[in-house]
């Protein structure tokens, strides 16, 4: 850290009772135009987080003060902006270095009001934006909105890697400290690179799509074969007229892609499609009672129950209101996607997917909550941007995008859908909304104002969405309980000789795969297994802190902490886990125990399966296929071979998906 810095960050140190006022100081002239852009806040407000996170200095405290430094330093600058107006281009040094105002005006002409928002994230015009909001006369009170949002995101952010380093320097050395931070920004840096290059592909492609569509317009207006295409697809406003062919041509490509899609699922199935069985096991494996609620609220807001009369109440207020192009078009938004759901549910005939209760309905294909949710939300969405003619639009697009897919993951995670039936959902909501939107751009609604009708969309589906899921959640719930996969019955010597279809056991992960064979069976008593065991050698494994998060993420000795996420067998975790160093080897075994769901008809002890494993390196699989699992014996399990156990060694050939083909397997009982 440079040289002048340290003499502040010790005085901080010693005096931590002043570091709110120091932060709130630097953090105001880091936002202050000019001063900003000499002083090195950035490295300071980074040192200041490191001293936070090693808790030199209050935490929350810190952060409040940055926050309100930042608030006042655009403050600052915003009014020195409408203080000086027209005059400010004539003052130092802005009439020497002229480039730097004209930069931020470019940017703040650009981007409106939200460049308050996004500026202060923007290095080269961070501290000129608020500055020429001032001069250029914005309002005060949408400049403090933005002002205010924007520092409560600024402040955290650039202390983050700061405050990372100081906590991790509590409990790491600092080279691993340095390399865990370094790792966790090299991470996030790609995936803002790799957001960034999708959004300019879709951009780019949109262009060349839009370019290409608008000249095909102006051939088939003046064509006496296809004008009435033209015709037919006129917009309300003679200079956006093009732009019907536009969603015509999107319409038509969703159209092929859903027909496909809904071909494909009638001819393979459902249940045989990959995608959809990954996604099945990966929602099961994580499911939790606490999340099986928060799930369920979710759900409800794609509701058919609530979105129709939704639709309904707010025809009727909008009819009310004599705005009746607008209602019928909410309208049939509503119903022609309602029934165009029950009409591909009939022809796709796809089964719903097992493990819960019960599925209110019996078809599956496509997904009613993804296509009503897709269609009503969107589609609201677009009505309000066009009535309030608001800017920079994409970032709502985003928004409700985002809000879709929130919405639809609980038909997932719940196990109502197939994921194929989600994806055709959401084409069908989109395929439904081009129609009705091409519709109502053919006319025009007068005086509709878009708050009057968002205020009236909240009322009307904050009170449905009350009714209904006071009235059936606890319905709902029980419905979509999760149920076990199925137990089977075999006798003691058949599972001794390993006789019946089910046996061997092999685990499979969290996406549905087999990944290995489970080399140990035990008939006993679970307490009492653990008790042998932790007298010959094993031992309970210390709980995951964020200590060994940060060594199994970064990689740094990482073989000495089991692993972050569990391995499962049917979909639940291990019900005994232990661990263990073999003849002094550095590598760790570890050692772990399932229900089996099998019933030992003539035992009353229960049947656990498990394995042995090495606890691999966290990116080992990235480079090469790595087998962690050992050859299991009784020395390796046991000290001194107990004597209330029968034990006996079994080989057993494999499928040709495995390797090795052949595997030792151990099998235990009491005798």
């Amino acid at each position: 850290m440079s040289d002048p810095l340290s003499p502040i960050l010790q005085w901080i140190n010693t005096h931590p009772e002043l570091a709110g006022l120091v932060t709130f100081c630097i953090s105001t002239a880091e936002s202050v135009a000019i001063i900003g852009t000499i002083i090195p806040g950035t490295v300071m407000m980074t040192a200041i987080g490191t001293l936070a996170g090693a808790g030199v200095i209050p935490f929350w405290k810190t952060i409040i003060w940055a926050i309100l430094g930042a608030i006042v330093g655009d403050g600052i600058s915003y009014w020195l902006g409408r203080h000086f107006n027209e005059r400010l281009p004539l003052l130092w040094p802005f009439r020497k270095y002229p480039a730097l105002l004209q930069n931020g005006e470019v940017f703040f002409r650009r981007h409106g009001s939200m460049s308050v928002l996004i500026g202060r994230f923007v290095g080269p015009v961070r501290a000129l934006v608020p500055l020429v909001a001032g001069m250029l006369g914005m309002p005060p009170l949408r400049f403090y909105i933005a002002n205010i949002l924007s520092a409560i995101g600024w402040a955290p952010a650039y202390m983050l890697p700061g405050i990372l380093l100081g906590a991790a320097s509590l409990e790491l050395p600092p080279d691993v400290a340095i390399h865990v931070i370094a790792m966790l920004l090299m991470t996030t840096l790609f995936i803002f690179f790799l957001l960034w290059f999708i959004q300019k592909l879709v951009k780019l492609i949109s262009a060349q799509l839009d370019h290409m569509l608008t000249r095909l317009w102006n051939r088939l207006s003046y064509s006496s074969y296809f004008s009435g295409v033209t015709r037919l697809l006129k917009h309300n406003n003679t200079q956006k007229t093009y732009g019907q062919l536009i969603l015509a041509a999107y319409f038509v490509i969703l159209g092929c892609v859903l027909s496909c899609l809904f071909l494909y699922v009638v001819f393979k199935g459902s249940p045989n499609i990959a995608i959809n069985d990954v996604v099945f096991h990966f929602f099961r494996s994580i499911r939790t009672p606490h999340l099986d609620n928060v799930m369920l609220f979710i759900t409800f807001l794609g509701e058919k129950k609530i979105l129709l009369p939704t639709a309904v109440m707010l025809f009727a207020w909008l009819g009310f209101k004599k705005h009746w192009y607008t209602a019928w078009h909410v309208l049939a938004l509503a119903f022609i996607t309602a029934g165009s759901i029950e009409v591909l549910k009939i022809l796709a005939h796809s089964p719903r997917p097992w493990g819960v209760v019960h599925n209110a309905e019996e078809y599956s294909f496509p997904s009613g909550h993804a296509t009503l949710t897709t269609a009503f939300y969107l589609g609201l969405t677009c009505l309000l941007l066009q009535l309030g003619k608001i800017k920079h639009r994409r970032v709502f697009y985003y928004l409700i995008a985002i809000f879709i897919l929130i919405v639809s993951v609980p038909r997932l995670y719940l196990g109502a859908h197939w994921f194929t039936d989600v994806l055709g959902g959401w084409l069908l909501g989109l395929a439904v909304l081009l129609l009705i939107i091409i519709s109502y751009n053919r006319g025009k609604d007068k005086n509709l104002k878009a708050s009057s009708v968002f205020l009236a969309i909240l009322i009307i589906l904050s009170i449905n969405y009350s009714i209904v899921t006071y009235r059936n959640f606890n319905q709902l719930k029980q419905n979509y309980t999760l149920l076990d996969w199925p137990t089977y019955t075999v006798t003691s010597d058949a599972w001794w000789y390993q006789q019946g279809k089910h046996l061997p056991f092999y685990r499979t992960n969290r996406f549905g795969a087999s990944t290995q064979i489970l080399s140990l069976q035990w008939l006993g008593d679970l307490a009492g297994i653990q008790q042998t065991l932790l007298a010959n050698g094993w031992e309970i494994p210390p709980k995951n802190d964020w200590v060994n998060v940060l060594h199994r993420i970064s990689d740094v000795n990482s073989t000495e902490h089991l692993p972050l996420v569990l391995p499962i067998y049917l979909d639940k975790d291990p019900v005994l886990t232990l661990i263990k160093r073999a003849n002094g080897d550095k590598k760790l075994l570890v050692l772990r125990l399932w229900d089996s769901r099998v019933l030992i008809s003539d035992s009353h002890y229960p049947l656990w399966v498990g394995s042995v494993e090495i606890v691999p390196r966290t990116y080992s699989w990235l480079f090469k296929r790595k087998q962690n699992a050992v050859a299991l014996t009784p020395s390796l399990l046991f000290t001194e071979i107990p004597r209330e156990y029968e034990i006996k060694e079994v080989t057993v050939q494999l499928s040709k998906s495995f390797r090795p083909q052949a595997q030792y397997m151990l099998l235990i009982k009491t005798k």
